[in-house]
């Protein structure tokens, strides 16, 4: 691990200041490595350069704000990298956005560009949203970088007349579902980029010659935190296009990583395929991350030969708060050094059960807000400690266990899902009176969408139909599996629905995953 007086003085820095840095002092290191070609970070250095001057000239410069969604590439962390440095709000685009949640994240941030690879359904989606908007807009290529970047197109919508307001320091927006309400737009600071990949080095303890297996989208902030692990320490990046549980151990040798990243239930999704000797034939150590049990954690040791590092964070908190290197027992672990936490609710605010507090030991290490929401900034932030929505215990050695969490909120395949965002969309179907989305128990670590649906009048419901008519408005981890339909739904005294009462059961539900059922309650 990096000595404190080390981190202490990264943490002081500038992500493009390090790459610059590290550029300088070691320009041959590795950085990346994926299927086509490898990367040094001198090279990548010069890259970032040469896209943050053509940028310029497309009108990217200080004060753009900057939708980036492509997948995983070495043109993609380029022109990332190449935002930072023209001192542009870097907005990363979650590509499976539809419809609504699309319109409301690119009017929430007022963007002024949006970067797509042309001829994708992002890209579609994008042209669809403005269209919506009735927003005219330009498209340029960035195919005079060379041809790497011939299939990228920078989307210019018309100016908005007014743009919210970021905090000082801001270097980044990262849209995070809202629980009550449509996603919350996360301002990142520089110093929260950099603490989210330090927090990282000290849950995974790499050496020098170390490679990081990045299959995460570069969109979330469990992949982006990924890119700056190069420039802490001597170790490299073995990128792959996404995630896949049949592929996943001989891509990882292919690749020759030795440290996997894992969320929610990818672990359980490994465990479910069927033995192979690939799963032993790799060079991983480490795998780090968050939502192991002691059940899943004991068996991928077993199995898979490697040793898992549990974590605790979020996107408001630099990612990585909490480090567990100690064993399943030890739950999500301790505090890293710069950060504190405590809970609400306990018998004496750090014992016992209660809401996970956390604040920064150094300004800019936990969010300034939500853009453009005062309202759910006030009611997250507490002082200088941030309200997580989280639950949990701290144990007498003061390791955290999580307990879940406290709002409504599915976490479904690595993914925050707002229930008020499926709700609103189906709630606008002509055949649908009423409707409510809860998570249930997934076979497969976390959770999945049941929608209760009332229909409107004697009109029939068909729920195949219904989710049918939502692909394209809602992206694909949005749509629920089982539909349950009902003749009215319980309400509360003030005519919200009490989401309490609702089964959280699939007994009656149709399961829309089963193509047999067609109809039939799950079983």
């Amino acid at each position: 691990m990096v000595e404190l007086s080390v981190r202490t003085q990264i943490l002081r820095t500038t992500v493009r200041g390090l790459l610059a840095d590290r550029a300088q002092s070691d320009p041959d290191r590795l950085y990346c490595i994926d299927a086509e070609r490898s990367v040094c970070v001198g090279e990548l250095d010069a890259e970032v350069s040469r896209v943050a001057a053509h940028l310029a000239e497309l009108g990217v410069g200080r004060g753009a704000r900057v939708m980036l969604g492509l997948p995983n590439s070495m043109p993609h962390i380029s022109v990332l990298f190449a935002l930072l440095e023209l001192g542009a709000l870097w907005v990363p685009l979650n590509v499976r956005l539809r419809g609504a949640p699309l319109e409301h994240v690119i009017d929430d941030c007022a963007a002024t560009h949006v970067i797509v690879r042309v001829g994708s359904e992002s890209e579609d989606a994008v042209h669809r949203a403005l269209a919506a908007k009735r927003a005219p807009f330009e498209q340029q290529s960035l195919g005079g970088l060379g041809e790497a970047y011939g299939g990228i197109g920078v989307v210019t919508p018309s100016r908005p007349e007014a743009t919210p307001d970021v905090e000082s320091g801001t270097c980044a927006v990262l849209y995070t579902s809202g629980t009550t309400g449509p996603a919350k737009g996360v301002q990142v600071t520089d110093r929260m980029l950099l603490a989210s990949a330090l927090g990282c080095v000290e849950a995974a303890g790499p050496v020098p010659g170390d490679r990081m297996y990045l299959w995460e989208p570069v969109y979330h902030i469990g992949g982006a935190q990924v890119l700056l692990l190069p420039l802490f320490a001597d170790v490299s990046i073995a990128m792959a296009k996404g995630f896949s549980a049949s592929r996943f151990w001989t891509d990882v040798a292919h690749l020759d990583a030795t440290h996997i990243h894992y969320l929610g239930g990818i672990l359980q999704m490994l465990l479910n395929q069927p033995p192979s000797p690939a799963e032993q034939r790799h060079r991983v150590r480490v795998g780090w991350g968050a939502g192991a049990t002691p059940s899943i954690w004991a068996q991928c040791e077993r199995r898979f030969g490697i040793t898992l590092r549990e974590c605790y964070g979020m996107t408001e908190t630099s990612s990585v708060v909490t480090v567990n290197r100690d064993g399943p027992e030890f739950g999500a672990g301790l505090p890293l050094p710069w950060f504190e936490l405590r809970l609400d609710g306990g018998d004496d605010g750090v014992r016992g059960a209660g809401e996970i507090l956390v604040r920064g030991t150094l300004p800019g290490l936990v969010t300034p807000g939500y853009l453009n929401n005062p309202a759910a900034t006030s009611k997250a932030a507490a002082g200088e400690w941030w309200r997580t929505g989280d639950l949990g215990r701290v144990a007498e050695t003061n390791h955290l266990h999580f307990a879940g969490r406290s709002s409504d909120s599915i976490r479904r395949r690595g993914e925050n899902v707002s229930a008020w965002e499926v709700e609103n969309v189906f709630a606008v179907h002509p055949n649908v009176a009423q409707c409510a989305a809860v998570g249930v128990a997934a076979e497969v670590g976390e959770q999945e969408i049941k929608l209760f649906v009332a229909p409107e009048g004697d009109r029939a419901v068909d729920p195949h139909e219904l989710v049918r008519w939502a692909r394209e408005r809602l992206a694909d981890f949005q749509l629920p599996r089982y539909v349950e339909l009902v003749g009215e739904l319980p309400l509360t005294p003030s005519r919200r629905v009490a989401k309490g009462q609702l089964s959280r059961t699939v007994d009656a539900a149709i399961d829309l995953h089963d193509a047999a059922s067609q109809g039939k309650p799950a079983s």
